[in-house]
């Protein structure tokens, strides 16, 4: 429960005490206090609510200053190899001992600053999946960070700007570098790496190298599914604290199996509670799998209550718009619910999609380009003609037709009318960028692996976690993601490759893991769909739409963005048909 910050300078100025106050005061969410200690040269401190632990601290020493904002996973292996007694000073110990590459051998949740004294440098960590944010911007030998990029602009210590370059790949759908924040000069800290400053110099460390991973050839499907098991029972339980526990519960393997684990492990179930992003009720039909029989059946079994959204009126439209706010608009009435209830941290199965409940997404790609023929035809028998062709347009066509003349499905395809928003000059500035790019593709010519890799390095995941970790804060938890963990993630990228579409089933290991654990209904199901869920976005969408217009119209035109065509906007909300209205007006107010 914190947030981290601090400036230094590198010609050692002294930090004027209204600057770091000024910080301070930017980051932090109303309530919370702050600790800030003050050095030659350097002004650093941390936040958090008083009712709430910090897990941020302070370690100092002759040779070095340490700011961590940390969770350990791995304490007991970690003292194998140093001594320590807090978790900022068992960052202190790993890094004399191994340099920058010392966030390796930690398995946790992690934004951290080391100030070396010796070597006058600064690294900054992040740990390997971005539970944890930190941003920072560097300019005339003074860098500036904080826990999120909100909080340096509004401190007044830098003069922000607009980063034009994030807003048009984030506009057309090109492929984002993750580490530009939409403020010009102020960056992420990338997970997985660290950022050192040593005078000018700024220089990039991959510490993470999944890639790396060898697959264990002599590892049998059986053993992989109990040591998958294992791995999923110490994850959970590495990340329990005491006091009231939320859990994400949709009715999918994912949550639901965390959701699952946490129940049968808390000692008092009055101090659990279920959330579930799909509604209290719903008027009208819904298409596919109503996900709600699927979370009552857990809940009954495992004697967990779950509390349903419920959203107010146009509440789904009014938090998307807001820059600071998760993109997920349901997400923002869960926190407030889990605020309320007292809850100090909530479970989530995010992050299972993409790795050890990965379904068979990316198959069909892996076996055509590794020539895999006979068990692609296997594939194809089990999957049907008809999702045989879906699969060659958006998984192998794309790589085979230059990007631009087919469209095989949105995300792939550019949509040339939005230049209409954009002013002429404003084209002309970034024709280069908009003429020359590279397309958002989480498919290639490798094999399965290579496809993981693909959607860890599009940072999609941390995308959503630096909203979700700043916000929680807000209401005074914080999220814990047991599927994303260090040692689980590695355990997955050893295991052969085929055992992840064994059978052709879809999530078939994660289930073997999650027998005796998983609620039997929800972990046989066939299908992920949440088509109450997704009815409900859909009915709240539409029903926003003249919100949407409103809060539009309300914004003073000298408050627009100077590149934008206001009166395009206008037109669009004016004269296209009621049908299309709502999808267009969603599409374009990302600007």
């Amino acid at each position: 429960m914190s947030f981290i910050f601090g400036v230094i300078d590198f010609s050692k100025k002294p930090v004027k005490p209204e600057e770091i106050r000024a910080l301070a005061h930017a980051v932090k969410w109303e309530g919370f206090n702050e600790q800030i200690e003050v050095e030659e040269g350097c002004a650093i401190g941390y936040s958090g609510h008083p009712e709430r632990n910090p897990k941020a601290g302070i370690f100092k020493n002759e040779e070095l200053i340490v700011l961590a904002d940390i969770r350990i996973y791995n304490a007991g292996e970690l003292k194998k190899s140093v001594d320590f007694e807090s978790p900022a000073e068992a960052f202190a110990r790993a890094y004399l001992r191994w340099g920058v590459h010392c966030a390796d051998r930690i398995n946790g949740d992690f934004a951290v600053v080391v100030i070396d004294r010796a070597k006058n440098g600064v690294h900054l960590f992040r740990d390997q999946i971005g539970a944890r944010p930190l941003t920072y911007c560097f300019h005339e030998k003074r860098l500036i960070f904080a826990s999120h990029e909100f909080g340096i602009v509004k401190s007044g210590l830098v003069s922000p700007s607009l980063s034009e370059e994030k807003l048009i790949r984030r506009f057309f759908r090109f492929k984002e570098e993750y580490s530009q924040t939409v403020f010009h000069d102020i960056f992420k800290v990338v997970p997985g790496h660290s950022v050192s400053f040593l005078s000018d110099r700024k220089q990039i460390t991959k510490y993470w190298r999944p890639e790396d991973i060898k697959q264990n050839k002599t590892l049998s499907f059986e053993d992989a599914a109990a040591r998958l098991r294992q791995l999923l029972l110490a994850a959970t339980l590495n990340r329990m604290e005491p006091g009231k526990t939320g859990a994400h519960v949709s009715g999918g393997i994912d949550s639901t199996g965390i959701a699952s684990i946490v129940a049968d492990q808390i000692g008092d179930k009055t101090e659990l509670l279920g959330y579930s992003w799909s509604p209290e009720e719903l008027t009208g039909e819904v298409e596919g799998v109503n996900e709600k029989e699927f979370i009552e059946a857990f809940s009954v079994e495992k004697g967990v209550p779950v509390k349903y959204l419920r959203l107010e009126e146009n509440e789904s439209v009014r938090d998307s718009l807001l820059p600071e706010f998760e993109q997920m608009h349901i997400e923002h009435p869960t926190m407030q619910m889990a605020g309320k209830d007292g809850v100090r941290v909530l479970f989530t199965g995010w992050g299972g999609d993409e790795f050890v409940s990965l379904s068979t997404r990316g198959t069909f790609n892996h076996l055509f380009f590794k020539f895999k023929w006979f068990t692609l035809l296997i594939f194809i028998r089990k999957v049907g003609i008809r999702s045989t062709v879906s699969r060659f347009r958006t998984d192998i066509l794309p790589l085979l037709v230059p990007f631009g003349l087919i469209k095989p499905y949105q995300a792939q395809y550019t949509d040339w009318s939005k230049l209409r928003f954009l002013k002429a000059l404003f084209i002309l500035k970034h024709w280069k960028l908009l003429l020359f790019h590279e397309r958002k593709n989480i498919f290639g010519y490798g094999n399965r692996t290579r496809f993981m890799l693909n959607l860890l390095e599009n940072y999609h995941i941390p995308e959503r976690m630096d909203n979700w970790g700043m916000h929680a804060e807000r209401y005074r938890f914080e999220y814990k993601y047991p599927l994303l963990d260090k040692d689980l993630l590695e355990f997955w990228f050893s295991i052969p490759i085929e055992y992840t579409y064994r059978d052709m089933q879809s999530r078939f290991l994660f289930r073997e893991a999650m027998k005796g654990i998983l609620t039997e209904k929800v972990r046989v199901r066939k299908e992920k769909g949440e088509g109450l869920r997704i009815a409900y976005s859909r009915q709240n969408m539409r029903n926003g739409k003249s919100c949407l217009a409103q809060l539009f119209f309300a914004i003073p035109e000298k408050e627009q963005l100077s590149f934008f065509q206001p009166k395009a906007f206008e037109n669009l909300i004016n004269q296209l048909s009621e049908k299309h209205k709502i999808k267009e007006i969603l599409d374009y107010q990302k600007l």
